[in-house]
C-alpha cells in the first residue's frame, strides 16, 4: 500500500491542476445536486423495532381515526399567577381570556377539545366525568379520582394550562408564523402580570446550529498550526483540505435526504468529527513532507510523505470509519445514520488529504512554507539565532524514562478515580424537561410539574389488545359476572343550569367498586395527551369519549368475549394503578370494535427521574402477569417507555460493541506493530481514557460540578456508545502516528546505535521525540474543535463536544504520551516480542513505509540516525 500511495502522492504533486480542479468541480457539482435534491431534515429520533415503538404502531392500527400519534402538533399554554394571587382573580381571569381570544382570532387550530380558558373548561370537563360515571352507578370517589387526574387547574388555582393542536400535519410542518402567534398571545397575559410559558411537540424551537463553532475551531487550529510549522502559508493548507472534505461530506448528507429521512443533528456531529480528523490527517502528511523535503526533491518528498504518513492516515481513517460503522450493532435508526454519516465524512477527508495536500504543495512549490514567523517552530529569530537543545517532547519522554513506574501509576490511578462517577450515570432522551432553563419549553414543563406533579410531563400509555382475551379467565370472572347482574343506580338530583346527564345503561351501572371504574374516561373529555417533553415516538392518547360510546350497549346481548374484553380493560387499569410510583391509571379510549383500550398511567415522578425508570420496569413486569392472567396483549408506550427501550437496547449493544472496537484495535495493532504487549497496552489505555471522559462528563453535566453548567441533568441516552466509537477511532490515530516512529527506529536499529540507552528505550525516546510535536498539535486542534461545539444551543451537542474533548485530552496526553512510553520502558525487550509461530502466520502490514524507505535509501546515501536527545527538524 505504501508504494501505491507513494505513486498517488507523486502524481498529485506533478498533476496539481488536475487534482485541484477535479476537487473543486466535484464540490460544485455536489453542491448543485444538494440544492436540487435535498429535503428538510427532521428533529425526530427515529427508532424502530423496540417494544414501545411497536406498541405505537399497533395503536395506529387499532385506532386509525387518531392518525399517526407521533405527529401530533400539540401545544400547551401554561399560566401561573403572581405570588399571593389566584388565576381566578378578575384581572387574571381577564388576562387569560385575552390570550385565548387572540389565539381564536388569529390562529387556525386542529383539535380544540381541551382548548379555552382553563378556569371554565376544566370544571366543565371534570363535572362531566363525575356526572357520567356516578349516573352509571359507579362510586363517586372513583369518578372524582379520574376527574382530578384530568384537571387543567391546580387545587389552589395558581397554575393552569390549555391545550390545542396546530392545523398542521406534523410538528415539523408547523409554520414559524403560527408559533409566533402563540408567543404574541402569551405576551398579552405576560404584560398583565401573569407568568405564561408554552411547550408541546408542536411548539418546539427551530433547531439552530451556530456557525461560530466551526469558525472558532478553525481559528484555534490555524493558531496551533502556526506554532507547529512556523509558516502562515503551510498553516492554511490543512484547513483548506479539511473544509473541502467536510463540505463534500455534508453536501452528500443533504443529497441523501432525498431518499432517507435524517435527523437534523446528523450533519452537526459529522462536521464536528470530520473537521477534527481532516485537519489532523493533513497535518501529519504536511509535517512528513517538510521532513522529507530536506533530502528529496518536491515530487519525491510528496510521494514519500503520502507513502509513509499517508499509510498511517489510511489506517487511522479506516479504524475511525470501522468504529463509526459498527454503530449498526445498536440497531437504532438515528444512531446508525449518525455513525454512517460521520464515517462517510471521515472517508472523504482521508481521500482529500491524500491528494489535495500534495497538489497544493506542487502548486506552491518552494513557497509552501513561506510567511515564516521568527523564533517559532525552529525558525531563526530576527537576529538570526536558532533555538538549540532538546525539545519539550524530548524532555518529557526522558523524564518518563527516569520514573516509568510512577508515571504509569499516576495515569492509572487518576483515570481510574475519574471513572468512578460512571456508576451514577443517568441517561435520557432530549425533552422539554432537559432543555436549557431559560427556554419557554423548560419553564412550561417546570410549572406543569409544580402544579400537577412531575408525572404530568411524561405519562405512560398502556395499549390493551383484547382480541385474544380468555373469556374463561378466573381473574376476569367477577367483572364479567357484574356486567350480567345490574344493580340500580343511585338517584341524583340534577344541578341547576346543567344539562341532564345521559341515561346510563344497566350493565355499566352494575360494575362493582372493585372493578376500578375510575379507569373509564368521560364523554367529550379531550385526550389526556402526554404532550410535554415528547420525543418523536411519544404517542397521543385517543379520545376518551369512545369509552362512553362503547358502554352504551346492552350487556345482556353482548358476547362472552365482549364482556371479557371490557373486564380486561378494567382489570388492567386497576392492577396498574396499584403499583408503587404510579399516581393514577385510567382508561382514556376504546377502539371501534370494543376490543382494544388505551390506559393512561401517570407516574409520580418526572420522565427523567431514575425512579420513573423503575416504574417502567414494574409496569412491564405487571403487564406480563396481566397478559398471562387475561390472555390479552399489552404494549407500553410513552416518553419513558421509549427511553427505557433505547437504554436497554444500548446496554445490550454495549458489550459486543466494546468487544468489537477493542478487539479490532488489538488485532490491527498486532498486525501493524507485530507485538503482543503494545496492542494490549493500547486497548487497556483506551478503556481508561473513555472511562475518564465518561466520569468527568457525569460530574460536570449530570451532577453540576462547581455549577459549570446551568441545567445539570441526565445525559443523552446514545452518548456512551457514540463516544466510545469516536474516541476509539481517534485514540488509534495517536497510537499509530506516535508508535510507528518508534517501530521505524527499532526496525532499523534492533541493537541500538550504541548510546547510553538500551535499544528499546532509544527507539521509544527517538520515536516519541520525532512524533510528539505533531501529535501534540493534532490533539490540541481536535480538542479545540470539540470544545468549540460547547457553544451550540442544544444541550446534547454541548455534552458531545465536552465529552469528546475530554476523551481526546485523556487519551492523547495521559495514555499515548505518558502511559504508552512508560510501559515500554518497563517492559524493555518484551515490548516488541511476538511468538515465532504467530509471526509466521500473521500478514505483514507496512504502514510505516519501511520497504519504501529502504528502496529509496538503496539508491541514495543513508542519513545518519537522529540521536535520541535531539529533535528532528
Amino acid at each position: 500500500m505504501a508504494k501505491l500511495l507513494y505513486r498517488l502522492g507523486r502524481w498529485s504533486f506533478l498533476h496539481k491542476w488536475k487534482v485541484i480542479v477535479a476537487w473543486l468541480l466535484l464540490l460544485a457539482a455536489v453542491g448543485g445536486a444538494a440544492a436540487l435534491l435535498m429535503k428538510p431534515m427532521t428533529s425526530e429520533f427515529s427508532i424502530k423495532g423496540t417494544p414501545s415503538i411497536d406498541a405505537t404502531y399497533k395503536t395506529m392500527d387499532l385506532f386509525p381515526e387518531g392518525g399517526n400519534p407521533a405527529n401530533s402538533p400539540s401545544v400547551n399554554v401554561v399560566f401561573k399567577a403572581s405570588d399571593g394571587q389566584k388565576l381566578s382573580d378578575p384581572a387574571n381571569r381577564e388576562a387569560i381570556d385575552a390570550t385565548i381570544s387572540y389565539l381564536e382570532d388569529n390562529l387556525e387550530m386542529g383539535d380544540t377539545t381541551r382548548f379555552g380558558n382553563p378556569l371554565e373548561v376544566s370544571p366543565r370537563l371534570q363535572d362531566q366525568v363525575i356526572h357520567q360515571f356516578t349516573d352509571m352507578g359507579l362510586p363517586e370517589a372513583s369518578a372524582r379520582a379520574d376527574a382530578d387526574n384530568l384537571a387543567m387547574v391546580n387545587d389552589d388555582e395558581t397554575i393552569a394550562y390549555t391545550t390545542f393542536n396546530f392545523d398542521a400535519e406534523s410538528p415539523y410542518s408547523v409554520d414559524q408564523a403560527d408559533k409566533d402567534t402563540v408567543t404574541e398571545a402569551m405576551n398579552i397575559a405576560r404584560d398583565r402580570g401573569l407568568t405564561v410559558e408554552g411547550n408541546g411537540a408542536g411548539f418546539g424551537d427551530e433547531i439552530a446550529v451556530n456557525s461560530t463553532s466551526e469558525i472558532i475551531g478553525l481559528g484555534v487550529a490555524f493558531f496551533v498550526l502556526i506554532f507547529t510549522f512556523g509558516s502562515l502559508v503551510a498553516s492554511g493548507m490543512p484547513l483548506v483540505s479539511a473544509v473541502i472534505g467536510v463540505g463534500l461530506g455534508a453536501l452528500g448528507m443533504l443529497i441523501s435526504t432525498h431518499w432517507i429521512e435524517l435527523n437534523n443533528m446528523t450533519p452537526v456531529l459529522a462536521i464536528m468529527i470530520g473537521l477534527a480528523v481532516g485537519i489532523d490527517y493533513a497535518l501529519f502528511i504536511l509535517s512528513r513532507y517538510r521532513a522529507e523535503r530536506r533530502r528529496m526533491d518536491g515530487p519525491n518528498a510528496a510521494g514519500m510523505a503520502v507513502g509513509t504518513a499517508g499509510s498511517s492516515v489510511v489506517f487511522a481513517g479506516a479504524t475511525v470509519f470501522t468504529a463509526l460503522f459498527a454503530l449498526l450493532i445498536a440497531r437504532i435508526g438515528f444512531l446508525t445514520a449518525m455513525g454512517l454519516a460521520a464515517a462517510g465524512t471521515v472517508a472523504i477527508t482521508v481521500l482529500v488529504s491524500l491528494t489535495l495536500i500534495p497538489a497544493m504543495l506542487g502548486l506552491l512549490g518552494d513557497k509552501a512554507f513561506n510567511g515564516r514567523i521568527p523564533g517559532v517552530a525552529g525558525n531563526p529569530t530576527r537576529k538570526g539565532k536558532r533555538r538549540r537543545g532538546p525539545t519539550m517532547g524530548n524532555r518529557w519522554v526522558r523524564l518518563v524514562q527516569k520514573v516509568p513506574g510512577l508515571a504509569m501509576a499516576l495515569v492509572v490511578l487518576s483515570l481510574g478515580a475519574m471513572t468512578a462517577p460512571v456508576l451514577q450515570m443517568e441517561l435520557a432522551l432530549p425533552a422539554d424537561t432537559t432543555s436549557n432553563p431559560d427556554t419557554t419549553q423548560r419553564k412550561a414543563a417546570d410549572i406543569m410539574s409544580e402544579g400537577f406533579g412531575p408525572g404530568v410531563n411524561g405519562p405512560f400509555l398502556a395499549l390493551v389488545d383484547a382480541h385474544t382475551v380468555n373469556a374463561e379467565s378466573g381473574a376476569l370472572a367477577p367483572l364479567v359476572d357484574a356486567q350480567s347482574q345490574p344493580e340500580p343506580a343511585p338517584e341524583r338530583a340534577p344541578e341547576p343550569d346543567a344539562e341532564p346527564a345521559p341515561e346510563a345503561p344497566a350493565p355499566e351501572e352494575a360494575v362493582p367498586e372493585d372493578a376500578a371504574p375510575e379507569d373509564v374516561a368521560p364523554e367529550d373529555a379531550a385526550p389526556a395527551q402526554p404532550q410535554q417533553d415528547q420525543p418523536a415516538a411519544e404517542p397521543e392518547i385517543a379520545p376518551a369519549a369512545e369509552v362512553v360510546d362503547t358502554a352504551e350497549g346492552d350487556a345482556d346481548n353482548a358476547s362472552p368475549e365482549d364482556k371479557a374484553a371490557l373486564a380486561s380493560f378494567l382489570y388492567t387499569a386497576n392492577q396498574l394503578k396499584s403499583l408503587g410510583g404510579v399516581k393514577h391509571a385510567q382508561i382514556v379510549g376504546l377502539s371501534e370494535d370494543k376490543r382494544a383500550a388505551q390506559i393512561m398511567v401517570t407516574p409520580e415522578t418526572s420522565p427523567t427521574d431514575a425512579a420513573t425508570v423503575n416504574v417502567a420496569h414494574a409496569l412491564r413486569s405487571a403487564t406480563g402477569e396481566i397478559e398471562d392472567a387475561t390472555g390479552t396483549e399489552i404494549g407500553l408506550t410513552g416518553l419513558t417507555a421509549v427511553q427505557l427501550d433505547i437504554t436497554e437496547r444500548l446496554e445490550e449493544a454495549m458489550a459486543p460493541y466494546l468487544a468489537i472496537v477493542v478487539g479490532l484495535a488489538i488485532v490491527l495493532l498486532l498486525l501493524v506493530f507485530r507485538s503482543i504487549l503494545v496492542p494490549l497496552v493500547a486497548g487497556l489505555g483506551f478503556l481508561l481514557s473513555v472511562g475518564g471522559a465518561f466520569g468527568l462528563t457525569v460530574l460536570v453535566w449530570q451532577e453540576g460540578l462547581w455549577n459549570l453548567v446551568p441545567a445539570p441533568g441526565p445525559l443523552i441516552s446514545f452518548m456512551p456508545i457514540f463516544l466510545i466509537g469516536v474516541t476509539f477511532g481517534l485514540a488509534m490515530d495517536y497510537q499509530v502516528f506516535l508508535v510507528t516512529r518508534m517501530r521505524e527506529h527499532i526496525s532499523r536499529h534492533p541493537e541500538g546505535t550504541g548510546g547510553r540507552y538500551s535499544a528499546v528505550d532509544e527507539a521509544t525516546i527517538t520515536g516519541f521525540t520525532q512524533g510528539a510535536r505533531v501529535v501534540t498539535a493534532a490533539a490540541i486542534i481536535m480538542i479545540s474543535v470539540f470544545v468549540a461545539f460547547i457553544n451550540q444551543p442544544l444541550p446534547f451537542i454541548q455534552i458531545f463536544g465536552f465529552a469528546l474533548a475530554a476523551g481526546v485530552l485523556f487519551d492523547a496526553f495521559f495514555i499515548r504520551m505518558t502511559l504508552v512510553p512508560a510501559t515500554m520502558f518497563l517492559m524493555g525487550h518484551a515490548t516488541w516480542w511476538m511468538p515465532k509461530w504467530l509471526a509466521k502466520i500473521l500478514p505483514t502490514l507496512d504502514i510505516e513505509g519501511t520497504a519504501l524507505e529502504e528502496e529509496w535509501e538503496a539508491k541514495h546515501a543513508t542519513p545518519a540516525p537522529i540521536p535520541a536527545d535531539e529533535e528532528e527538524e
